[in-house]
């Protein structure tokens, strides 16, 4: 829909305190301009500046409220006339000047309301196709509180080249967190690509590094460039919290876990889309860690190198382990996955320069803490030596 003006012709973007303060020093410099004409001699030149009236008004106001800038900035000049009454040509000439600013004003401000209209259809879009490529995962799987993130590095873009996606499967909770090398829509359509195999292959392939294999197969299917790959990890919780990681070049998850902070180990293997340049041995013959046991009360976080590697004036980078590590001292268990992502969002976004935040993705699985059993809280509560 294009942007509407108000019913008093004001734009929607200007707040109400900016045009209050506009149509004051409007009416401000027509009082002014009309004490000083009458109180100087005739051959000033004071009246002309009357002329900035309407494109003053249009910093915070539409076509309506500019015209009728213009009207009265015009009646004012008028109205002066006889403190100079042999400039009637003076006069003509002001009032044309501030008919041509007020039709320019117009024209401006109803160009930038079109481009305007345009950017949010863009970003509609955007939206949309973000909602299609990064589905929001649900609010609980298997054991797990979910919740995801996602903020883009380029302004007004609500899309990129990080994806993630989660799966409940016989195997146990699977979830996906990746990178793709460069941005723009190609970015966006070898995500999709990335995104489309793990929606299949999770609910097959019965190892973490099969299915890796099957996301790779999947990728070289698609990609035309033979530089472009994607970075990504995977996991699986299986329902007794055995779980084991495996990354594709990707930054390792974070599990937080009574205040503290510590990575899950993970096999490791080349990027989606590079592992055909190589003769080592396929994802089924890769290697493998042990596996860490996760309980109830523990939160992993999957993340982007957006959040890693954003860097503050003096070229630090972001203190992610740290600053989790904090977050876990100011919020008491158990944690809101969607509170946590959003907390730290804004606080890398508050850490870094403003040339140095990357596209950013996180995803966090929450295993609620255990609810202590009816018959436990009694016996707590049962004086001692009672039974």
């Amino acid at each position: 829909m294009p942007m509407a003006e108000l019913e008093d012709g004001t734009l929607p973007s200007a707040g109400r305190g900016t045009r209050f303060a506009v149509l004051g020093t409007a009416l401000l410099l027509c009082v002014v301009v009309a004490v000083l004409q009458v109180s100087t001699p005739p051959s000033s030149h004071i009246a002309s500046m009357l002329v900035a009236v309407p494109a003053l008004v249009a910093f915070a106001f539409g076509p309506p409220m500019i015209v009728g800038a213009a009207v009265v900035a015009a009646g004012t000049r008028w109205l002066l006339l006889p403190t100079e009454p042999q400039r009637i040509g003076s006069v003509i000439g002001t009032t044309v000047v501030i008919c041509v600013i007020a039709a320019l004003s117009c024209f401006v401000v109803r160009r930038g309301e079109r481009e305007s209209a345009r950017l949010r259809k863009v970003v509609s879009v955007a939206e949309t196709a973000q909602r299609a490529v990064l589905r929001p995962p649900p609010e609980t799987l298997g054991p797990f509180r979910t919740a995801a993130s996602y903020l883009a590095a380029a302004q007004y873009a609500r899309i990129g080249g990080d994806l993630y996606a989660v799966a409940d499967t016989e195997f146990g909770v699977r979830a996906l967190i990746g990178d793709v090398r460069g941005k723009g829509l190609d970015a966006v359509s070898t995500a999709s690509a990335v995104l489309g195999s793990f929606h299949e292959a999770a609910y097959e392939e019965e190892t973490l590094g099969r299915l890796a294999g099957r996301l790779d197969t999947g990728l070289n299917r698609f990609l035309r460039d033979d530089e472009a790959f994607v970075t990504a990890l995977l996991i699986q919780t299986a329902p007794d919290g055995h779980t084991e990681a495996y990354s594709c070049g990707h930054p390792p998850s974070l599990v937080l876990r009574d205040g503290t902070v510590h990575e899950l180990p993970a096999a490791t293997g080349l990027p989606l889309g590079l592992r055909t340049l190589t003769s080592a041995p396929t994802e089924a013959e890769g290697p493998r860690v042990a596996g860490t046991l996760l309980r109830p009360g523990d939160t992993v976080l999957l993340y982007t190198d957006g959040i890693a590697e954003t860097r503050n004036e003096t070229g630090a980078f972001y203190p992610l382990a740290d600053r989790l590590t904090a977050y876990q001292r100011a919020h008491p268990p158990p944690v809101d996955p969607e509170h946590l992502l959003a907390w730290l969002q804004k606080d890398a976004h508050d850490y870094s320069c403003a040339d140095t935040y990357d596209d950013a993705a996180l995803l966090a699985l929450a295993w609620p803490p255990e609810r202590p059993s009816r018959s436990a809280e009694t016996r707590k509560k049962m004086p001692p030596g009672t039974a």
